[in-house]
């Protein structure tokens, strides 16, 4: 692997502002933040452009116009960096995503906007490969563990920003400028990353005959588009799941490292982890909204506070275990225990609260405390399967960040998908009698989440951070 120049710099402000390093995470961070408030703003625009279009009745269609090509292109993008240079791949798909944006904000009607969607969907999916191999294979580990756990105070950041960005640009210029009046923050961002890792090539560590996995990648993004267009009243709704399902793992079994699904000590058995704590965990999140406005009456700025909550409980947890990162097999396994402890806990108080719905605020406090047990354990598996591990175990820096990626994603489009349709299954919305026993089925399977992280601790070759790599938690607070 050929990498650009770096600093061997710890992290600190002289470090953040002077060198190729230090930019690179910055512009890293940034592209988090936007990406971040890019889901808040489709959330506001949603509704604006779907009432001005005449098209109130395509929700579910313009929704999986940018999440199908986005697992359509996730698990090529490990493919991508072994074949072309990243900094040229990044500027490619970047002015690929700007296009989309420009497509969706100038549509005359939803057809062309669901067009701008695609674009921006394709672009999006290998951007989030490539960005992740690109903190991989590009920043030493103090700044990569730096990058990781000050990306989750991003979304915090995220939180708050996005619906005011959205809102206010809305309100003053019209949707259409909301879709496009971030643009050069992200180019200028992009252009920042594209220079610095300019030198960066992975094609050194695979070889360019690799073959490229377009059967799997068109199987993830069936599977999730199968899983998505099916309702619950549909009788052929569990035959459905099942299928794309199916699709979604044999898919994974393809791209992500050979071993993984049998939960093969060592960092295959983290990525599955991984796999399954977003799988279980985001299916929880995504259940938050409608439960809060279907079943409990909660008000929009009530909703907000629940998942606002949400997300300072896993960030800030995040932050201290990007702080102190577990360091030892065994640190590693007492954190995943007691996450599992936060999360049944936490899911207890949300199913107390949507059966006797004593108070309101117990579903805001519920998903907090779940989400601490998601701080525990999200930041920590991660960088399990980023970090070159003492004895090399054939996964290579690109597959690492596909599989990071994927595994992030995957599991919560597909669960997430399928429980949100179960739990609603007309349009009256949620259903009491649905989403409780769902709720608790959630809370088994993350209290199950320790047994696979034993795996991923258990074999040799953990990584032994460097002396002197430990971040202060200081640093990483004015990060945010």
């Amino acid at each position: 692997m050929t990498a650009p120049p770096s600093s061997s710099s710890s992290p600190s402000i002289g470090a953040l502002l002077g060198s190729r390093v230090g930019h690179l995470a910055m512009a890293v961070l940034v592209v988090e933040l936007l990406a971040g408030m890019q889901v808040y703003l489709n959330q506001t625009v949603l509704p604006l452009l779907a009432t001005e279009m005449g098209a109130r009745n395509t929700y579910g269609l313009v929704t999986a116009a940018a999440q199908v090509p986005a697992f359509l292109t996730m698990p090529l993008g490990g493919a991508m960096l072994t074949r072309w240079r990243p900094a040229r791949l990044m500027t490619a798909l970047t002015v690929l995503l700007v296009v989309g944006a420009v497509v969706g904000a100038l549509a005359p009607n939803v057809g062309v906007y669901i067009l701008g969607e695609i674009l921006r969907g394709l672009a999006a999916g290998a951007l989030a490969t490539a960005t992740m191999g690109v903190m991989v294979a590009g920043l030493p580990d103090a700044w990569r563990r730096l990058c990781l756990a000050a990306g989750s105070g991003m979304w915090v950041v995220a939180a708050l920003a996005g619906p005011v960005y959205a809102s206010g640009v809305s309100a003053s210029w019209g949707w259409r400028w909301a879709l496009v009046a971030y643009l050069p923050v992200l180019i200028a961002a992009r252009a920042v990353m594209a220079t610095q890792i300019r030198d960066l090539s992975l094609d050194e560590e695979t070889g360019r005959d690799e073959a490229v996995p377009w059967l799997p990648a068109l199987a993830m993004a069936a599977g999730v588009a199968l899983i998505g267009a099916l309702r619950a009243s549909n009788p052929w709704f569990w035959p459905g799941v099942a299928v794309g399902t199916a699709l979604v793992l044999w898919s994974c079994s393809r791209v992500l490292p050979a071993g993984t699904l049998r939960l093969v000590p060592g960092r295959r058995a983290g990525i599955a982890t991984l796999l399954w704590v977003c799988a279980f965990f985001l299916t929880l999140d995504f259940l938050v909204a409608p439960s809060a406005h279907d079943v409990l009456g909660m008000t929009p700025t009530q909703t907000g506070w629940a998942l606002t909550a949400g997300g300072v409980g896993w960030s800030v947890v995040a932050i201290a275990c990007g702080a102190r990162p577990a360091r030892e097999p065994e640190a590693y396994r007492r954190r995943t225990t007691l996450a599992a402890v936060f999360f049944v806990v936490g899911a207890t108080l949300m199913v107390i609260t949507v059966l006797g719905r004593p108070h309101w605020w117990g579903l805001p406090v519920g998903y907090g405390v779940a989400s601490i047990g998601m701080g525990l354990t999200h930041l920590d598996t991660m960088n399990r399967i980023v970090t070159d591990p003492a004895r090399p175990d054939g996964i290579t820096h690109a597959q690492a960040a596909t599989a990071v990626t994927i595994a992030g994603a995957a599991g919560g489009a597909v669960l997430g998908t399928a429980s949100t349709a179960f739990v609603a299954p007309t349009a009256s919305g949620v259903e009491t009698d649905r989403l409780w026993p769902t709720l608790i089925l959630l809370a088994v399977g993350l209290l199950r989440t320790p047994l696979l992280a034993r795996r991923a601790a258990r074999a040799g070759g953990w990584p032994h951070a460097p002396a002197g790599s430990t971040i202060a938690p200081m640093w990483i607070l004015r990060m945010r």
